[in-house]
């Protein structure tokens, strides 16, 4: 429905417009006097207003903004009409009343639309609201402004130039006033004109990454009317330029990406303050000479001024360039400031996000986005259709990125952009780096909290379950022997054989306790040997085939610390555990080496770290394998020591794979086998 009333208001609007046109140029009256009259200036905003607001209006029903370009047209169209009507009327002699009615809505109509109506949508623009509810004295001061000037308007005893009475409300005019009507009448243009500005300004000020591209829009159609209003220029041609404004509120609203709006707005301004700066310095210094040396200065003195001027174009242009492109593209032309900002943003530990906000801000980017394996870990903004992404240096083994996108309007960064952004790399990717490994480390402790309450979990249920009645038990028979001991000498004989059971079984969850804690084998073997044991005992499959497992190692190894020989074991033995249990293997192969540090002199950051490698013959697997509890055991105790373990089948059957660095190990060399 909504759109029917708008083209429905449009086809009145253009008829209206046409009707008037057609009339005045059936009474056969020229285009100088059409001019004149404002016929051609209503006529080309009648139909430009009504042309973008049928479009707003059609496209965004509930966006007021589109009906008030309606109205202005509707407005100007009146205006145009009533002037043909009143062309027709002095060549058919019509009486003098049909006349001053007619010059009377023709006053009264134009005012409407460009001193009511156009002002109302830029102080709404681009929403269709108010910024908040403390900008309502504003608009209420714009449509007061609006309604004296309409009134100022429709009281000039001035008939128009084609002829006829003055209107019927020229009697409210203040005649000492009169002889400055065309000034006021420019500031009935650009007194709310002015206004609509500052308010864009602060709209601009405190927008978003869109509403500031379509505020530019605005700014770039005031551009073209605001600065040749001190040049003089005419009434009727400046209200001509106005319907930029109308075009700009459109391609604002339904497609503000047309353009690279920044770059275009950016260059009006550096040209147009060239411009006047040149024109108000030549002027100002040939002036002042002139009254100076009148008798001396002649054309010469002007062509010097002149060439003055001339040279000292290209400073003063490079000087507007960066303050312009520092307003509208940020810091992307000061990499070092940028890095300032960021560094600033690091010392107040505002996090990831807080640094993609200050690379927004610093470049003036929609988007900002870090990703690690291609995966985002942190953004600010909303994604453009076009990104670009950064290398950044790489968090451990890991691909880092740094994404941003396109500013609306451009297919791709301009190379100062990407300058930037590489100076911009080097201290991203620290603080990147710093995050991930902040994040993982807390993470790893966390792990290492929640598995030792599980291990104490473990132990105390272990021990009230398990080894606390047993000891209970020893208590009551113990207590029981001692009673029986001098009356019933056999029966405590017997309660001391149970005692003695008892107790060996106490032993035996001791001991299971304890190969829970710590392996014994390894005190008591070392590594090597304790692992041969422990091949020796899976080796037996039990309603299987045998399963052989040879253990590869060095015949001297150095010394290994506590946790690291924990580890290794662990790791070897679920290795081997899964071989025995779930595949077909018949050969598995454990192998045990010591990477040095001196292997790699260019590596700065080696270490001495234990490999382990484990290995069968069972097989290619038909599908990836599925992780469990035992393959993410082996990863957290390798992860524990600041290691790595991979599980994965292989060509032959499954492989294991695990570095366990060295960093707290001694040098000095071990028998074979010993450990600690």
């Amino acid at each position: 429905m909504t759109t029917w009333l708008a083209w429905g208001f449009f086809t009145a609007v253009a008829a209206a417009t046409g009707t008037g046109v057609a009339l005045w140029t059936a009474c056969g009256l020229g285009f100088q006097l059409a001019v004149d009259s404002f016929v051609v200036t209503d006529t080309v905003l009648s139909l430009t207003l009504a042309s973008c607001g049928v479009a707003v209006a059609w496209r965004r029903p509930h966006n007021p903004i589109g009906w008030l370009l309606l109205g202005g047209g509707a407005a100007h169209a009146g205006t145009v009409m009533a002037l043909g009507f009143l062309a027709l009327g002095l060549r058919e002699g019509w009486s003098g009343t049909t006349l001053r009615v007619l010059v009377t809505l023709a006053l009264a109509a134009w005012p409407l639309g460009l001193r009511l109506f156009v002002p109302l949508a830029l102080l709404l623009f681009p929403t269709g609201a108010l910024p908040s509810p403390r900008w309502r004295p504003v608009a209420w001061g714009t449509a007061g402004i609006g309604g004296l000037f309409w009134l100022w308007s429709v009281t000039t005893p001035r008939p128009y130039a084609l002829g006829g009475p003055p209107g019927y409300l020229h009697v409210l005019s203040w005649p000492p006033l009169e002889p400055f009507r065309p000034q006021t009448d420019l500031l009935g243009i650009f007194v709310p004109l002015l206004i609509d500005l500052a308010a864009l300004v602060v709209r601009y000020r405190w927008g978003d990454e869109a509403l500031r591209r379509q505020v530019l829009w605005l700014m770039l159609a005031v551009l073209c009317a605001v600065p040749w209003w001190p040049l003089g220029m005419r009434a009727e041609a400046l209200q001509v330029l106005i319907t930029a404004q109308p075009i700009a509120i459109a391609v604002a609203i339904l497609c503000p990406q047309l353009l690279d709006i920044q770059w275009v707005v950016s260059r009006a301004l550096l040209y147009l303050a060239l411009s006047l700066g040149v024109l108000g310095v030549y002027t100002s210094v040939v002036l002042f000479l002139d009254h100076v040396l009148r008798e001396t200065f002649h054309i010469g003195g002007a062509a010097l001024v002149a060439v003055a001027v001339a040279i000292a174009f290209h400073p003063v242009r490079g000087a507007l360039q960066h303050g312009i492109d520092r307003l509208l593209y940020g810091d992307r032309g000061d990499p070092v400031r940028a890095l300032t900002r960021i560094g600033a943003r690091l010392t107040a530990e505002t996090g990831l996000d807080g640094l993609l906000l200050t690379v927004r801000d610093a470049l003036r980017l929609p988007y900002a986005a870090f990703c690690l394996e291609g995966r985002p870990v942190a953004a600010s903004g909303t994604p453009p259709p076009g990104c670009v992404r950064v290398p950044l240096p790489a968090p451990g083994t890991r691909r880092a990125e740094l994404v941003v996108g396109t500013r609306p309007g451009q297919a791709r960064l301009g190379a100062e952009d990407l300058r930037a952004l590489r100076v911009l790399v080097v201290p991203l990717g620290v603080a990147v780096r710093a995050t991930v490994l902040s994040e993982e480390l807390q993470s790893s402790r966390e792990r290492l909290v929640s598995a030792r309450e599980e291990e104490r979990r473990r132990l105390r249920r272990d021990l009230h379950d398990g080894l606390g009645p047993t000891l209970t038990g020893l208590a009551f028979t113990a207590d029981a022997a001692r009673n029986l001991v001098r009356s019933d000498p056999d029966t405590a004989e017997e309660l001391l054989a149970q005692l003695r059971g008892h107790a060996s079984g106490a032993i035996d969850e001791i001991r299971r306790l304890v190969e829970g804690l710590r392996p014994p084998a390894l005190d008591e073997l070392g590594l090597v040997a304790a692992l041969a044991r422990q091949a020796e005992r899976l080796s037996h499959r039990v309603g299987g085939a045998p399963l052989a497992i040879t253990v590869d190692a060095p015949d001297r190894i150095p010394r290994l610390p506590a946790a690291v020989e924990v580890a290794a074991y662990r790791i070897a033995t679920e290795a081997l555990t899964n071989a025995a249990r779930h595949s077909r293997a018949d050969h598995a192969l454990v192998r045990l080496r010591i990477d040095s540090a001196d292997d790699d002199a260019d590596d700065d950051d080696a270490d001495d770290a234990l490999r382990i490698e484990v290995t069968d013959n069972g097989g290619p697997s038909a599908r990836p394998w599925q992780p469990g509890v035992g393959m993410s055991t082996m990863a957290e105790r390798a992860a524990e020591l600041a290691g790595w373990c991979r599980c994965r089948p292989g060509p032959e059957g499954g492989e294991v794979s695990a570095v366990l660095p060295l960093r707290s190990g001694g040098t000095s060399a071990a028998p074979y086998g010993r450990g600690p």
